[in-house]
């Protein structure tokens, strides 16, 4: 076994120590190549572990074994020290130390990402919603990540994978369980298609059953790999609040899609829009707070398509539909208003700090860039 092969099953095999968390893994790999935190967790000599927690689970453990078994799997095991670990991620205040990957990870590396989240209890009209913007988004080029749940999470992907386009931005997925135990069980076929068109990424060992702090934890990776985050749905404190908050604390853009003011499941999603949330109705409406956002971070704005060699900075669906609407001349853009934006903060593994999500994302809501009218040349 090659060096690189041992550190990837280390790392793989420490992931699935018993109690194992996201912030204690970070701890251990701190300053060491997983192959030496391994040997100083079964020596008991580690001293980020002076209790021995892992130890007695360490030993029990054939480091073989583990890499084997990913091996079989087809799961892939990335770290931020190498170059398959997402770039997106990298740098990021509660990037996962150990990150696993069902697919191609590649799909999301120089295209545009936009996050599709929402309530797991939808109406046919955000179901609607999520799927018809996922379908054009896609087709444009941009890729949607979202988490596989049920619900508007789901619906995104299924507008994905079933537009029947083959030139179609592959999906992504950010899972709460080993990637060997899809779930929701009703979205296994979904799991299975995202995992062959694109890719599906978690940070729990092959083998984690689903559990709640997983679910919420995971959030902040679904931010942190997208451009803007959109909310189609969402009752005030689901999964997608935490979502909302681990965006704001990035400076991510966070966008909503209006609702009735007499439907529940519209009641987070009309309160982003009152604190001065972008409302957006479609992908062209997405499309250009992408544009804005990758502009403001000095990001490439065009989207190649899989079989499309052409540089990132060639014109595209993005630069095109952005910079007009349906009333502009081309290069002229009518400004969105601001959207969640603020300084960032230190991610504590689960994103939770005991505050309300709606709340710190109300918290860092800026004023409008600019007046509604206003027009911009690019």
């Amino acid at each position: 076994m090659s060096s690189t092969d041992r550190d990837n099953a280390a790392a793989a095999a420490l992931s699935g120590l018993l109690a194992m968390t996201p912030v204690r893994l970070t701890a251990l790999l701190d300053g060491r190549t997983p192959g030496e935190a391994w040997d100083a967790v079964t020596a008991g000599t580690h001293p980020q572990d002076p209790r021995h927690r892992f130890t007695t689970s360490a030993r029990a453990t054939d480091v073989g074994e583990v890499g084997e078994r990913y091996s079989r799997a087809g799961v892939l095991i990335l770290r931020p020290d190498r170059p398959d670990y997402p770039s997106a991620v990298v740098g990021d205040p509660g990037a996962p130390a150990v990150l696993f990957a069902l697919g191609d990870p590649s799909v999301i590396e120089g295209r545009p990402r936009v996050a599709i989240v929402g309530t797991r209890s939808p109406t046919p009209y955000g179901l609607q919603v999520a799927s018809d913007m996922a379908a054009d988004l896609a087709d444009a080029g941009v890729v949607v990540v979202s988490g596989l749940g049920i619900g508007i999470d789901g619906a995104a992907h299924a507008g994905v994978v079933r537009s029947g386009s083959t030139t179609a931005a592959p999906p992504t997925a950010v899972v709460g369980t080993g990637l060997d135990t899809p779930y929701p069980l009703q979205n296994k076929g979904l799991w299975t298609e995202v995992a062959s068109t694109g890719v599906v990424f978690s940070e729990a060992a092959v083998g984690t059953p689903p559990r709640s702090h997983r679910f919420l934890a995971r959030s902040r990776i679904i931010a942190a790999l997208s451009d803007v985050v959109v909310v189609v749905e969402s009752h005030y404190r689901e999964e997608s609040t935490y979502t909302v908050e681990a965006a704001a604390r990035r400076s991510i853009p966070v966008c909503a899609v209006p609702g009735s003011v007499r439907s529940r499941p519209s009641d987070g999603t009309n309160q982003l829009l009152v604190d001065g949330c972008t409302p957006v109705r479609d992908a062209t409406d997405i499309l250009v707070a992408v544009y804005l956002a990758r502009e403001a971070r000095g990001l490439p704005l065009g989207m190649p398509r899989r079989d499309d060699s052409a540089p990132e900075h060639a014109s595209g669906p993005l630069t095109d539909s952005a910079r007009r609407g349906p009333d502009q001349q081309p290069n002229e853009v009518e400004p969105a208003p601001s959207t969640l934006g603020g300084p960032g903060g230190r991610d504590g593994g689960d994103d939770r700090d005991g505050t309300d999500g709606w709340g710190a994302a109300r918290r860092v809501v800026s004023a409008p860039q600019a007046a509604r009218g206003a027009r911009t040349h690019w």
